[in-house]
């Protein structure tokens, strides 16, 4: 199959090549990637990982073949997460590992939702509940830090985003931000102080 594959020669230490189809074992559901997204952990196993390996952890695309046992049927508009694979035309995955896409939700905006909004979700997770709370999201205008920001807004909480440019700070104010700051240094109440919505 086509992908893009590990080469310690090239520029990035990426190149597109050939790698072998994927096979899907018990459990696992194959699909052909349509859209992946680059996270920046992914230029680090690309300058340590093995010759012709293929990473990539986030990807969505339509099943070609389901998992034995459930999961989404074939022609299925999924998002995906594995530890590789997802810089492939194709990807077998883990069926607790994908998600049924809905119709209108445009794939290439869903192949970015698995690492970037799932280490946000995380993140706010250990915070516990967030209503009534005072949140400050640092790199707001990231990819993590944007879907912090929606995430703790859709929670309840009262948002501070940390931007360091204009168009930055326009954007994480649009997410959904109550307070947009340029630097930690401008935040002035106790964040663990509660708000009232009067405020």
């Amino acid at each position: 199959m086509r992908a893009l594959i590990v080469d310690p020669e090239a520029v990035g230490g990426l190149r597109l090549g050939e790698a072998p189809d994927p096979l899907p074992g018990p459990g696992r559901l194959l699909v052909e990637v349509r859209h992946t997204s680059l996270n920046s952990a992914e230029l680090y196993f690309a300058q340590r990982g093995a010759p012709g390996d293929v990473i990539g952890f986030d990807s969505a695309g339509v099943v070609v073949r389901a998992a034995d046992g459930g999961g989404p049927a074939v022609g299925s508009r999924v998002v995906g997460y594995g530890d590789s694979g997802g810089f492939g035309a194709q990807r077998a995955l883990d069926v607790a590992d994908v998600a049924v896409v809905p119709d209108e939700v445009d794939l290439g905006e869903a192949a970015t939702l698995p690492v970037a909004a799932g280490t946000a979700l995380r993140a706010l997770e250990q915070a516990g509940p967030l209503l009534g709370r005072r949140v400050l999201v640092t790199g707001a205008s990231g990819g993590v830090g944007g879907f912090a920001v929606q995430l703790a807004a859709l929670g309840g909480a009262f948002v501070i985003g940390v931007a360091g440019s204009e168009d930055g700070a326009r954007w994480v104010g649009e997410l959904g931000a109550h307070e947009v700051v340029a630097g930690v240094d401008e935040v002035k109440e106790p964040l663990a102080s509660r708000f009232h919505e009067a405020d």
